[in-house]
């Protein structure tokens, strides 16, 4: 069934397009990432909210929600370009000039010419893709730090020159900072923050490390246990970060999982235990405040008035300084400078000490999403990575279809091209449009590579699973005609 000769001839025939366009997608995707700007994203995707841009910006105040549009529109096409232009050539052109003839007077079968030239197809899809996603794997690995380990960002490149460690140890051994003074006044300048908020900063977030490894050796042990129970789902055993936050006291019940989270911290096991007690007593003492309604001093600071109250407090600051409020939003410090305080305070009736745990909280919040942009949860590339790839396969599927049906090359591309640029051009619309058409999901197979539900971790696989059933049947269908079709030879 298969041919080597055939197989052969179609790499050299083609292979110059199929490594330009490898080369173009990895660069575009390495550049995506390079160029992620996690803050400077995330304004330009509020600045353009309620506009015909929204939905292309909305996602990226991630990075891989940023990647979102490399996969949806600039990966589609390229793949588009390669598909439609190979499936042509592979075929339809052969017999429109005649060198089809030539083959097939070969002992080489009918069916092993159009099997091999189908498969052809099929692994040079998956080869490319393939490659231009570990193109991207890697440079976000080598960027970020984020595939193997936790992100890297401008705090720890300071504080590693600082403390002449490397920049990946330090991202795991962040206690290296908080112990060092002039690392910590590095760290906090990079992150555009003050000693006091970059402090909470930085004990929020190892502690959620040590919480994150915790749960790691916490699901294991769990793994273990319920190793030979059936009604268990992996959902059911695995332990999250977020559930331990919410119950730490969970922690306290595996040695090792309080070794992980001591070893994070930089402490020995029984200070661990004793930093989780506190913990624990703080969330009760929270939880009470809460059941029992109490308010803060003066004015109850909410999560609902909490924006309204900060930007009071940003367009106050700005005056008393001679200001615009766009520079005091970038620099929150100066909110705490004492003439911006006084006149915050007769502003808002809010005190002292909660225009500054105000400010603190605006500017570790911001920090975190930064740092929560920049996570990279491989799953989620995996799933972006193979629906894009499955998609190309069923739109190859209809290029080669067309290749095989027509006996004329220029119908040929007509048809076998028309309908997949139709495809992106439906994909482009419903991207630049807020209230496109209901009916435009229905007009183009695109919208059975849902990125929206893979980036959400909802339900997708069914429409990945249609595409792959479009791919075999179109590419079986045109096995079948072009073995038992009359050829102008």
């Amino acid at each position: 069934m298969f041919s080597k000769p055939i197989f052969k001839q179609s790499i050299k025939t083609n292979w110059k397009l199929w490594a330009i366009i490898t080369i173009v997608a990895s660069v575009i995707l390495s550049g995506f990432i390079i160029g992620y700007d996690a803050e400077g994203y995330a304004s330009i995707a509020a600045a353009a909210k309620g506009t015909a841009f929204s939905s292309l910006l909305s996602s990226m105040d991630s990075l891989l929600g940023n990647l979102e549009n490399f996969y949806k529109l600039i990966g589609l096409i390229l793949g588009i370009v390669y598909v439609v232009f190979t499936a042509n050539t592979l075929v339809v052109s052969e017999v429109d000039s005649g060198s089809m003839a030539y083959t097939l007077s070969t002992p080489i079968k009918r069916s092993s010419v159009i099997f091999t030239k189908s498969l052809y197809l099929i692994l040079s899809v998956i080869l490319m893709y393939v490659i231009v996603s570990l193109a991207g794997l890697g440079t976000s690995q080598l960027k970020y730090n984020n595939v193997t380990g936790y992100p890297i960002t401008e705090d720890i490149e300071k504080a590693s020159e600082t403390l002449d460690k490397s920049e990946g140890y330090l991202s795991e051994h962040l206690y290296l900072i908080k112990d060092n003074e002039q690392a910590m006044r590095d760290a906090a300048e990079a992150r555009d923050m003050d000693l006091d908020a970059y402090s909470i900063y930085l004990g929020e977030v190892i502690k959620d490390h040590s919480y994150e490894e915790a749960a790691k050796i916490i699901t294991d042990e769990r793994r273990d246990i319920y190793e030979d129970d059936d009604d268990m789902e992996d959902d059911d055993i695995e332990i999250t970060t977020e559930e331990l936050i919410k119950n730490p006291a969970m922690i306290l019940a595996s040695n090792d999982a309080l070794k992980a989270g001591a070893s994070v911290q930089g402490i020995s096991v029984n200070e661990y235990r004793q930093f989780l007690a506190d913990e624990i007593t703080a969330l009760k003492a929270e939880k009470n405040e809460e059941n029992k309604g109490k308010s803060q001093p003066t004015v109850m600071i909410t999560k609902a008035n909490r924006e309204l109250l900060l930007q009071a407090v940003i367009d106050s600051s700005a005056k008393a300084l001679n200001m615009n409020s766009a520079q005091v939003k970038d620099n929150l410090t100066l909110i705490k400078d004492p003439t911006a305080l006084e006149a915050s305070m007769k502003a808002t009736d809010l005190n002292k000490k909660q225009i500054i745990t105000m400010a603190n909280h605006a500017m570790v919040s911001s920090a975190r999403s930064v740092d929560a942009a920049l996570e990279f949860d491989t799953e989620t590339y995996f799933w972006l990575s193979l629906g894009l790839l499955i998609l190309i396969l069923a739109i190859s599927s209809v290029s080669f279809f067309a290749s095989t049906l027509f006996n004329r090359s220029g119908l040929a591309l007509a048809i076998g091209g028309g309908i997949p640029f139709a495809f992106f051009l439906l994909t482009m619309v419903q991207q630049l449009m807020d209230d496109a058409p209901v009916i435009l999901e229905y007009l183009t197979i695109t919208t059975l590579f849902d990125t929206d539900a893979i980036l959400a971790s909802g339900e997708f696989g069914w429409g990945l699973v249609a595409l792959g059933t479009i791919a075999f049947v179109l590419y079986a269908a045109s096995n079948v005609i072009f073995t038992k079709k009359d050829l102008p030879l």
